[in-house]
């Protein structure tokens, strides 16, 4: 409601225009708002007036943005659908087009232009072919319109089908030529990023790309849904798939985007088209200080892909890392876990029997300070005992497994702690005082 506010007082002082009703969600854009206007010379004829917010790539400021879009609004050509710009607020354009039949995907879709948008292009089945005549009439007009805005430095960068204008079954305009100036994103601007700069490296050659899509949906009878492709079906008796292949090769390919010129030229060869004179005799005239923007457009809008196409690549990049180091550790926790364990064990094994040896050492140490006398003791009482032999000696305990790297006690320790075991006391002879 406060859109449609707005939008109303902006007409309230313009004597041309009428706003008739709010067309919601009839295309794929969430900064543009849409609505039915009427000439008010001519009621009959409905017009398309565009609410739109500025993009983020915008790169000029407010006065030079006006400049800017009075030269667009100024310029004459039979394939070029000029827009009408009228006064808006900071920030919001609102300008107004011609529906006429509709754009080329409505037409491929057998749709009308003020459906909304899901509902008009969800179902791919309902596309269907044009006959051959009509769409050479088309791809000769499409390319001759590329030329006059390429020719004269016109930043564009938004051809797809829904920006193809159908005035009748024999002519079309090129719409939406305000969108850079505007900073709006392309449609196709994910799949721009995708390819890298090898192959996309400025807004013509973005056009061109827009160009290749509009040869495959004529020709394949469905929209490309991916950012390339190599395999075509050729289900018409058009042969254009070797246009196709240049310009839709894949990031890999090293075949270079051809431009405008090249493409007009090799279809003049296989004689799809013919060498009438084409419309792009009209020039416009641009001033220094408006071309100067027009640079400015293009670099704002192609910085912005490179940047992303740079953040693309090394997402990748990393993924690739990531997976190599994730895969080295799989191999090594599949190959190192009994060995692992196997050093485990027998690091343990060391500890313990280190942890042996120096509790039977210091236990040696303990008894060899009591030794002397207990021997002497013995030596005293054994006069006394009877002359009976003695017991034999338990068997040795069974020595401990140590590392040969743990020294073992000599024999005479180990033969001191035998008579120790074996000593019975009972057998003293009690001594009266």
């Amino acid at each position: 409601m406060i859109i449609v506010k707005k939008v109303g007082m902006v007409l309230r002082g313009n004597r041309e225009f009428e706003l008739s009703k709010e067309l919601p969600n009839i295309g794929w854009r969430l900064r543009r708002k849409s609505f039915l206007s009427k000439w008010k010379k001519d009621p009959k004829q409905e017009l398309l007036l565009s609410w739109t917010e500025n993009g983020p790539d915008l790169s000029l400021k407010s006065h030079d943005l006006v400049t800017v879009l009075k030269s667009i609004s100024s310029i004459i050509h039979p394939l070029i659908d000029v827009p009408v710009i009228l006064p808006s607020p900071e920030g919001h354009t609102l300008s107004v087009h011609n529906i006429q039949v509709g754009s080329l995907r409505d037409l491929l879709y057998q749709t009308t232009p003020l459906q909304p948008f899901l509902k008009k292009y969800w179902d791919t089945s309902s596309h269907v072919y044009l006959p051959d005549q009509t769409m050479v009439y088309y791809i000769k007009q499409i390319l001759y319109g590329l030329k006059f805005l390429h020719d004269n430095h016109i930043p564009y960068g938004h051809l797809h089908s829904g920006n193809v204008l159908v005035c009748d079954i024999e002519s079309i305009k090129l719409t939406g030529i305000e969108n850079s100036t505007l900073g709006l994103p392309s449609y196709y601007r994910s799949f721009l990023v995708q390819l890298g700069k090898k192959r996309i490296q400025s807004l013509n050659d973005a056009d061109i790309y827009g160009f290749g899509h509009i040869l495959y949906e004529l020709t394949e009878n469905e929209p490309l849904t991916r950012p390339s492709c190599e395999h075509f079906s050729q289900k018409t008796s058009l042969n254009l798939t070797k246009q196709m292949k240049n310009i839709l090769a894949p990031s890999s390919s090293k075949l270079p985007m051809p431009n405008v010129n090249m493409i007009i030229t090799n279809l003049k060869r296989v004689r799809l088209i013919d060498d009438q004179k084409d419309p792009s005799f009209f020039k416009c005239k641009i001033p220094a200080i408006v071309k100067e923007h027009y640079i400015l457009i293009a670099e704002k809008c192609m910085s912005r892909i490179f940047e992303d196409q740079k953040k693309m690549t090394l997402e990748k990049r990393h993924k690739k890392i990531y997976k190599i180091i994730h895969d080295s550790e799989k191999l090594s926790e599949a190959t190192q876990p009994k060995h692992f364990e196997f050093h485990s064990i027998q690091n343990n094994s060391l500890l313990e029997n280190n942890n042996r040896s120096h509790s039977s050492s210091s236990n040696s140490t303990l008894t060899s300070t009591g030794s002397d006398t207990l021997s002497n003791n013995t030596a005293v009482n054994s006069s006394s005992l009877p002359s009976n032999p003695p017991p034999p000696p338990p068997p040795p305990p069974i020595p401990p497994t140590i590392s040969p790297q743990v020294n073992q006690p000599d024999n005479r320790r180990m033969a001191l702690l035998s008579s120790i075991s074996s000593f019975d006391p009972t057998k003293l002879k009690k001594t009266t005082k």
